[in-house]
Formats: structure tokens, sequence, C-alpha cells
């Protein structure tokens, strides 16, 4: 189902979310429920306890004989409305009463599914703090404000490359302190890239700050010239190999390998509403924009080969494919 349908609503804090994990015994639920039972009648506003009271039963009476579902169950009820769907990964059990839906897990489950990575590029005068899920994002750029090296020399030369050295390392623990205050609680990650031009990352990398769960998920390091999204765009695609559940990056080396086909032998695309309709048992795979679902929808019903869908809305991949119509078949033979 669709996971708008979910979001349900009520003044009085009488919608019930229930998350029943994949494998958990239903009876666990069930005696979950029984047990809130007496908190709901002590309720004092007579329209919030009946609400909710009507919120139990419907669930309930859903769990009595519930669809087989390989994935768990998320249940939501109010007095009014009822919502199930068995089409999300459950982890674990969860039971929250309030005035909507209780999101946070799915959208968390959704998350997990981005296969998101970080990460880190770090030079001495400045640094990328990033996050690729379904997208390219900059979550900080920092400057260290670090000049260039001295070139006096004697006592003065030492104690300014002493200085110098203090603010690489305050620098870093800048860098760290971004990165683990994002990547440890609101951009949770998988995986972890570290860059910059030089040796600046590997000392970033041997020095105390960055949290020890996060150099455990150190995928590679690689050596790059940018900041900010240009540095972002030249790490992903130097690490395009080790990001193949990445949704981001799956959309870009598909777009990546259709313009090298395009570029070798453009006769064997086909493009344009018509002409894919019409050549339709010609074609191996189709690439299309998430827009162009619907109108294709009858098209595509008894089409046996692959299909790929870009999500990334305003992404470079997407509007690539955009600007040549939305929609691409790549013939059989090539």
């Amino acid at each position: 189902m669709n996971k708008e349908q979910l979001y349900l609503k009520s003044p009085n804090h009488s919608v019930i979310t229930v998350y029943i994990a994949k494998e958990s015994p239903i009876q666990k639920t069930l005696n979950l429920l029984k047990r809130e039972e007496p908190i709901v009648s002590n309720i004092k506003s007579r329209v919030t306890r009946q609400a909710i009271e009507t919120a139990f039963q419907k669930i309930k009476s859903f769990l009595v004989n519930p669809p087989p579902s390989e994935n768990g169950y998320i249940i939501v009820a109010s007095e009014n409305d009822f919502a199930w769907t068995g089409d999300y990964l459950v982890e674990r059990d969860f039971y929250r009463c309030g005035n909507e839906f209780y999101a946070a897990p799915l959208e968390e489950g959704e998350l997990k599914k981005l296969e998101p990575v970080g990460v880190i590029i770090v030079e001495t005068a400045e640094a990328t703090v990033g996050y690729i899920g379904s997208s390219l994002n900059v979550l900080k750029h920092l400057t260290s404000g670090i000049g260039g090296k001295h070139n006096k020399g004697g006592q003065s030369q030492r104690r300014f490359e002493r200085e110098r050295e203090m603010e690489i390392i305050a620098f870093f623990a800048r860098i760290a302190e971004a990165a683990n205050g994002f990547f440890l609680t609101s951009y949770p990650i998988t995986g972890l890239l570290i860059a910059g031009p030089g040796m600046t990352k590997k000392k970033f990398l041997e020095s105390k700050y960055l949290d020890y769960r996060l150099k455990e998920k150190i995928l590679d390091v690689f050596d790059i010239q940018y900041q900010e999204e240009s540095g972002l765009k030249e790490v992903l695609h130097l690490a395009l190999p080790l990001l193949e559940k990445n949704a981001y990056a799956k959309e870009v080396k598909i777009v990546e390998d259709l313009f090298e086909i395009l570029g070798k032998s453009f006769e064997s695309i086909v493009y344009g509403s018509d002409e894919i309709k019409k050549q339709i048992h010609l074609i191996k795979k189709i690439i299309m924009i998430e827009e162009k679902e619907g109108e294709y929808e009858e098209t595509l019903r008894n089409f046996s080969g692959e299909i790929s869908i870009l999500h990334a809305k305003g992404t470079e991949p997407y509007l690539k494919i955009s600007s040549l119509g939305g929609v691409l078949g790549i013939k059989k033979t090539l």
C-alpha cells in the first residue's frame, strides 16, 4: 500500500501505531494491548477513551487472522480509520498512542534501504562533511583559517611550525566533531569514504578525534582535488564499484552505462513514447524517471525485460533522463 495512507491524525491523541517485527509472535502484541487496556479505562475524557478503545478493537480484530507477511506489520488505527501494510521490513516491535501515526521507525527503515554513505574530504585549509543517500548532500563545509607554510629559519620557523601543527590538530577536532554529530545521530551511515589531496587525510585518520564506530565503517580512502559538491561528485565516481547498493550511486551507474551505449551505438537506444510502444518487443531494458510510471503502465504490463526507475528528483542522473523525454529503451542486440 502507499505509505501515505498510514498517516492518520486525530485531535484527541487517539491514534494507535503498532509495529510488529518479522517473526515476532502476534500474541506478544495482543498481550501488550491487553496490558494497556486498564490504562485506557482510566482516561478522564470520555471522547478520547472511547476513541482509543475503538482503535484497540480494530487492531485486535485484525490480529485474530492477519494476512501473511514476510516483513512483519505496520498497523495504525483511530476511531474512524484503519490501515496496515506488510510492504516494509519491521525490525523491532513498537507501540505508540498519540495524535498521529508514528512514522519514525518506518522512515528509519526506509533510510536503511538507501545504504547511505558518509564522506569526509580533508585538507589543511578546508573540509567537507557530506552524505550520499538518495542524492548528494553537503552537510557542512569548514574552513581552518590556517595560513601557508613559513619560510623563515631559526627559532621563528620552529615556533611557527609548532603553532601551525596545533591549529591543524584543532581543525581535525572540528571536522571530527561535525562528522560524529551527523553520522552517529541524524544521518546514520552504512559506510564512510575519506578523501582529499596529499597526506592531510592520513594525518586526520591517525588523530584520535573521529569516533571509533565511524572508523570501523571506512570503505576506502581517495586522492581528490575538490571540496563541497564537486568533491562529493569526484569521490562518488571513484567509489562507484564499492557502492552497488547505495540508492544514488545505482542511479548514477545506470545513467553512465546508458550514455556509454549512446556514445558507441546510438541506434541501440529507443526514445519517444510512440517509438518505445512500437518497438517494445525489441527492447531489453527500460530506464525511466518516476514521473513517467503511470503513463507507461499499460505498455509495460507484459514487458519481460529489466525496468530501472529513477527516484532521485532534481539530481544529475534524473535530469539527464528527463531531458531525453523521461523514458529510454535499450534494444536487445547491440
